[in-house]
């Protein structure tokens, strides 16, 4: 079914985001609009899959710098050791934007699919609180004895 979805709307000039490629279960309905690692995604999504790679990214570079780091310790190059830990604070920074952007854009997305729930119509799914029924066995003797406490 998801496959004829995808041809109508294919088929119509207008081709769906492909992030359920990515994260099985996650769907999106918006319009594909960038190219990322072979898929075409929405903006949002195109944004956020580059922003993690941009942390993954920067990540790899902090590690490598912690290495270069040890090794420049053990052969007493203070000199590049000063100009690593100049990189790794710039890499760290730089690391820290990323996930600042990132949650900024989940937070955002999560408000306004809050929105979204608040202007659908709602649906008939039952209470939202679950009660016991009216005929429900009552509370045994030691619990009753408990609570009145």
């Amino acid at each position: 079914m998801r496959e004829q979805k995808a041809q109508r709307h294919s088929s119509q000039g207008r081709s769906l985001c492909q992030i359920n490629h990515l994260f099985d279960g996650v769907s999106c309905v918006e319009a594909a609009e960038e190219k990322v690692d072979s898929l075409l995604l929405c903006e949002r999504h195109a944004l956020e899959v580059k922003l993690e790679g941009q942390i993954e990214c920067w990540a790899e570079m902090l590690f490598h710098i912690d290495l270069w780091s040890r090794e420049a310790r053990r052969r007493e190059r203070e000199d590049v050791v000063g100009l690593l830990e100049v990189q790794r604070a710039q890499a760290t920074s730089a690391r820290q934007r990323a996930y600042e952007d990132l949650r900024v854009l989940r937070r955002r997305e999560a408000s306004q699919e809050r929105i979204r729930e608040c202007q659908e119509p709602p649906t008939r799914r039952g209470p939202l609180l679950l009660l016991p029924p009216k005929a429900a066995r009552p509370l045994s003797v030691g619990l009753r004895h408990h609570r009145r406490r």
